[in-house]
């Protein structure tokens, strides 16, 4: 119910300067055109749940943004990986920025792990590690976006997107690989980045209904205090204010992108009622739920 940004629309936003080889039928889209993709990807630096695979490439500059109210300073050579329903928020970019994008339907990342038993590892790697560093003369996210290219551009129809499927859960595979590799090498898996890592991974899964420090501690088996003290140390944020932020970046989401009446996303997000919802509302984001949808 959320705000999703689904392929579909960004390919008809983008399809006019996007050539026929850069497409492989309605499942991938490869866009080499920085400009487009930053005009596209900044969305006024409003959170939006995505509703696609997507991996940039970037080969020249750098980009701020957030993934699930995470922050991440990339700068180039670097590769990011953000998969279905996670949210994504630009938070601005150098002048120079420089990336190829490749985006992926969700019917097609789906079938990527249909029938793998692995897909919990696999995704939850990519979730937790969706940044990673590249060196320039290792740079093999830029040759699958060559082979991908190719595929794209063949006269030959017969098993384009079988041999995209695979090209790609190598990639993913691979990704995953050489993450693991740096970060036994950087040995940078602190016990605050764990325990950070579990608390955004259950506020994704309970911020529609638990909302209080106590309810996280608990399933953390730690108590509120020192919860709060190891978030506020890792983020320089409080675990509080992470728990706001998310639940604000959701009802943003469908304020922006639905339909839905104020007490709908109301009664979504679980609260006792509009005027308590309302009050949440005004009291992080600054203006009123309507105030916001108006003004965008």
């Amino acid at each position: 119910m959320s705000r999703k940004i689904s392929y579909i629309k960004w390919r008809s936003s983008i399809e006019d300067i996007t050539p026929a080889d850069h497409r492989i039928g309605d499942d991938i889209l490869l866009i080499d055109n920085s400009h487009t993709m930053r005009a596209a990807l900044s969305s006024d630096n409003e959170p939006f749940r995505i509703d696609m695979t997507m991996a940039i490439i970037y080969e020249q500059g750098s980009a701020d943004l957030k993934i699930n109210m995470r922050d991440y300073h990339i700068e180039a050579p670097a590769v990011l990986l953000v998969l279905n329903d996670q949210i994504y928020q630009s938070a601005g970019h150098s002048e120079d920025l420089r990336s190829k994008v490749i985006l992926m339907s969700r019917s097609f990342s789906d079938s990527l792990f249909a029938n793998s038993g692995e897909i919990l590892p696999l995704k939850s790697s990519i979730m937790k590690n969706p940044v990673m560093k590249i060196e320039n003369e290792e740079n093999v996210f830029g040759q699958f976006f060559q082979l991908l290219q190719n595929i794209a551009a063949s006269p030959r129809q017969e098993f384009k997107i079988e041999s995209a499927r695979h090209l790609t859960l190598s990639m993913f595979y691979g990704y995953s690989h050489l993450k693991h590799e740096v970060n036994e090498v950087k040995s940078t898996n602190s016990r605050q980045e764990e325990i950070f890592t579990k608390f955004t991974e259950l506020l994704e899964r309970h911020h529609k209904k638990e909302r209080e420090i106590a309810f996280y501690a608990d399933k953390m088996c730690m108590t509120s205090k020192h919860l709060s003290q190891v978030i506020k140390d890792y983020t320089g944020k409080t675990a509080l204010g992470l728990i706001e932020e998310y639940v604000i970046s959701e009802a943003k989401s469908m304020l922006l992108s639905t339909t839905m009446s104020i007490q709908q996303i109301s009664d979504e997000l679980k609260f006792p009622s509009q005027s308590v919802f309302g009050k949440y509302f005004k009291r992080v984001a600054g203006i009123s739920p309507s105030e916001y949808r108006n003004r965008h």
